[in-house]
Formats: structure tokens, sequence, C-alpha cells
């Protein structure tokens, strides 16, 4: 006949408080964490691996001060502070690439608009479109254009005159057309010229100028 052993009370709840402390100990530790985690950092424009974050760029901090203004300016359709955020001439022609270069049909000069032409154009740019969603940008329309080794000439086209080894940036946004199943787009491109970065090219689904 086997003898069956009780463990005594005594015991059992010696067991049950060393349990019950752990477990405040641990919810204690876990609460101090936390009251002294660092805050998230906002990601970078620019596309990067691994889990941290990398600092923002001074040419970054630029551009993101001059979108905040250019926004300004565009939110108030405010014509001449929106003028003061554009390098002219202006490209506005719809973006080509190398094949198109080579099929030689691309005049590169065809779209660009001096100063003197932004107020009769300036409708056709910031169109109604324009106006409602430019203002709801957020870092998935933001893009860094390839860094400082450009190869689309359409951006090579356009980072000239703009500031040695500077970097481009461009803001993009696609949507549905009304009462249609089309898709339509807009997009800046933002250089840094003399310092400060400017709109140095514009193309949508529809032409500026011609």
């Amino acid at each position: 006949m086997r003898t069956m052993y009780l463990t005594p009370l005594w015991f059992c709840c010696l067991l049950a408080a060393l349990s019950l402390a752990s477990c405040g100990n641990r919810r204690e530790k876990e609460k101090q964490l936390s009251s002294t985690a660092l805050p998230v950092q906002p990601d970078s424009v620019a596309q990067t691996t691994g889990g941290t974050p990398p600092s923002i760029s001074t040419d970054e901090q630029k551009f993101r001060t001059a979108f905040s203004g250019f926004l300004q300016a565009v939110e108030g359709d405010n014509q001449e502070l929106a003028k003061s955020f554009i390098r002219f001439p202006l490209q506005t022609s719809r973006q080509w690439t190398n094949e198109d270069l080579k099929n030689g049909n691309i005049n590169k000069t065809a779209g660009n608009i001096d100063a003197n032409e932004f107020a009769k154009y300036y409708p056709k740019i910031f169109h109604a479109d324009v106006k409602r969603l430019l203002p709801e940008a957020d870092e998935e329309n933001f893009s860094l254009i390839g860094g400082k080794k450009i190869e689309e000439d359409y951006y090579k086209t356009l980072q000239q005159g703009t500031d040695p080894d500077s970097e481009l940036f461009e803001v993009s946004m696609q949507y549905p057309e009304k009462n249609s199943a089309a898709e339509s787009y807009f997009t800046f491109v933002f250089g840094r010229v003399q310092g400060e970065y400017k709109v140095i090219g514009y193309h949508g689904k529809l032409p500026v100028k011609g």
C-alpha cells in the first residue's frame, strides 16, 4: 500500500507569498522602464534599413522647413508667397525618361515658365486638387531623389543651377479623378538654391504649358 504525502499548509502559503512578491517587483520594474523610455523619433525621408532611424540631414531639415512655408502659401492661395518658394524658370513639362530622350522627342525647355508668366499659369499649377490634397501630404508622399548619384536625365536637368552636392526631394500625390475610375497625380520637386530649398520642377497628368 502506497503512502501519500501532503504538502504542509504553511509551505503552500510561503510559496504563494513569494510568487506575489515576485510579480509585484516585475510590474514595478516594467513601470520604471516605461516611464524612462525615450520618445519615438520621426522617420527620415531617406530610406534606411535597420531598427534605429538616422539623424535628419541638414538638407532634409531645410527641405522640410521650405515645404512648411510653401504649404502655407498653397493653403492660403497666396500667389506672391508661393512665388517666393519657386526657382525660375520653373520646369513644368511632364517627367521624361532616359528612353524618351534616346528617341529624340524631348524639348527640355518647352515647359519652362518664367517669373513674369507665373500669374498666367498659377491656376494650372495650383489647381483645386493641389489645394485640397497637398495639406494631407505625409511621409509616404516624400522622396529623396537618388541622393547625389542621380541617373535620370529629367532630374539631372532640374539639378542644374542647384547648389553643388545638394540633394533633391519631391512631394508626389496620386488620387482618383472625380466621376471617373482613372487616376491622376501631381509632383513638386525641390532643390537647394543658394542655401534654401525651392520648387524647381512641377508636373502632373495634364500639361501646364503648350
